[in-house]
């Protein structure tokens, strides 16, 4: 009797300590359960309100769905790289661009489309970098730089549909319906960097004062954005004769070189430093072309009647050609 009265004694404890240890497995599951959903839940308020003030709303969700980050700055690079993405993939995929190369007008369009998408995405990659070195407390400094550059990736972009308008309507609604992703999606970007003091103002992060991170902050008669620090506005307030050349260009052959495009074969890719080119009295009929790589290029010339550049292409002889072709300094 008494071993009975042990053994169910034995069993009882066991019984006891599986039911605790039952009851605590399920509430350390449902803690992690609700921990993980108020993970999603926020990640998820985070996404609605930096997406709140867009035009595409749902193109903007479906961008930043995969990003667990509650982070507003890091949602907004996640959009950046999106756009980024789409407009790789439309280069990417030339079956898609195929159909609209049919003849030399279209592939003087697509030249151009190729040129400006690789300036749309550069654009947007500096974006996607800078606005990672960024303090988000100092961010209302930056503003203007962030908009400058997503708003020359945007008008790129309509301007490989352009291209095609000057072939036929047709042409252009069907390259305006495959840059459609790529357009809304740096349109939206765009706009969160526009209205991101409201989107901060929504989100009430914690020990972020909005007034301290200078989205008030008004310019100035004397100021000017961020890029332009005060050797640059020196640069632009200095006389011609107060500057040193790297090079000259002049037509009477006192100079290094007698064309401008010569003398840009001199300019290294991506200097941080001013590279400066004094073009001497003269008519220079060359189609300057500064491609993205040349960077930090001043021109100094002998006076708006003195120095002057020029051309005349036209379609008629110099066929095919767009009007992103004509553009020179």
């Amino acid at each position: 009797m008494a071993n009975n009265v042990a053994v169910i004694g034995i069993f009882s404890v066991f019984l006891v300590a599986a039911v605790v240890a039952a009851v605590v497995g399920v509430t350390h599951l449902k803690n992690n359960a609700d921990a993980k959903s108020g993970e999603i839940s926020s990640s998820t308020k985070a996404v609605q309100t930096v997406c709140q003030p867009t035009q595409f709303k749902e193109a903007c969700e479906k961008s930043l769905e995969s990003s667990n980050s509650t982070d507003p700055k890091e949602l907004i690079r996640t959009s950046f790289q999106a756009a980024i993405e789409e407009i790789r993939k439309v280069l990417a995929n030339s079956a898609t661009i195929q159909d609209l190369n049919k003849d030399d007008n279209n592939k003087a369009a697509l030249k151009v489309c190729k040129e400006v998408l690789d300036l749309s995405i550069a654009d947007l990659q500096l974006s996607f970098d800078k606005l990672g070195g960024y303090e988000m407390s100092k961010i209302g400094d930056y503003l203007l730089n962030l908009r400058v550059w997503l708003s020359g990736a945007l008008t790129t972009l309509q301007t490989c549909v352009d291209s095609y308008a000057e072939v036929n309507k047709e042409q252009a609604e069907k390259m305006n319906s495959i840059l459609k992703t790529s357009m809304e999606l740096t349109q939206n970007s765009l706009i969160m960097v526009t209205k991101l003091s409201t989107i901060l103002k929504g989100l009430n992060i914690p020990g972020l004062n909005i007034d301290t991170t200078g989205f008030e902050r008004k310019l100035l008669s004397n100021d000017g954005p961020e890029w332009m620090g005060h050797a640059k506005r020196r640069l632009l307030q200095a006389k011609p004769t107060d500057l040193k050349p790297n090079v000259v260009v002049a037509k009477d052959g006192s100079g290094k070189y007698g064309t401008i495009t010569k003398a840009l074969a001199e300019v290294p890719p991506k200097s941080p430093n001013r590279f400066i080119i004094h073009i001497k009295a003269g008519t220079y009929k060359e189609q300057v072309l500064l491609p993205k790589e040349m960077t930090n290029v001043m021109f100094i010339g002998d006076g708006p009647t003195k120095t002057i550049i020029t051309n005349d292409l036209n379609c008629i002889r110099d066929h095919p050609l767009k009007t992103f072709g004509t553009a020179t300094v």
